[in-house]
């Protein structure tokens, strides 16, 4: 008897990581706390209070990017996998598990961004969360998951990319040694290189 692969809609996976996403980022910025300020604080005050909080708010926005990054790769990978399987599910919550921790390293960078060991975390942490998600498309690729007609050009562009950003956070973990601002500079950089992905594109059988 032939045996035949379970196949398990994308839809629920989607939604629900969606969601995740979605609470990551509100508790990132909740994690800002504005300053009290006074009723007869002058103009220079003011700006010399809200000074403080410039760390927090450059912190949620490099991490903002590189979720927001995600999630719109995500939601192309979703599109090139047409059925998921079960593999595929706990694949994905441990990408999320990553994910999750975002918040957390985010507030470690905002409060302490000039000791090297701190952008070291944040580089170990985005390797993780970009291996997390490397192991989705390494599962669906070994699996046959994705469409079959899928263009391999798309493929080889995000290899591409995917080795270069990995590069990058490789010696952002490490130049904070040297300097924080260089580390700090490379993660601002990395989400860049991903902010007009690729459409993907399906070949034509013409034959049939």
């Amino acid at each position: 008897m032939k045996k035949e692969r379970l196949k398990i809609k994308t839809e629920r996976i989607e939604f629900f990581s969606d969601a995740v996403i979605a609470i990551i980022i509100t508790l990132m910025v909740l994690d800002i706390h504005l300053p009290k300020i006074e009723d007869n604080a002058t103009s220079a005050q003011i700006f010399h209070q809200l000074k403080g909080v410039l760390p927090n708010i450059f912190a949620f926005m490099i991490s903002f990017a590189v979720l927001g990054v995600y999630w719109t790769n995500h939601h192309q990978f979703y599109k090139a996998v047409e059925y998921t399987d079960w593999k595929l599910l706990y694949y994905n919550l441990h990408f999320l598990f990553w994910c999750s921790l975002i918040p957390l390293t985010t507030s470690l960078l905002a409060e302490n961004y000039d000791k090297p060991a701190i952008t070291m975390i944040f580089g170990i942490h985005m390797l993780a969360v970009g291996g997390a998600f490397g192991l989705l498309n390494a599962h669906a690729i070994r699996n046959g998951l994705f469409t079959k007609n899928i263009s391999p050009k798309i493929f080889r562009q995000i290899k591409r990319v995917n080795i270069l950003s990995t590069s990058l956070y490789l010696i952002a973990t490490f130049a904070g040694y040297v300097s924080v601002y260089i580390s700090i500079a490379i993660y601002a950089f990395v989400p860049t290189l991903y902010f007009f992905p690729k459409n993907v594109e399906f070949e034509i059988d013409e034959t049939g």
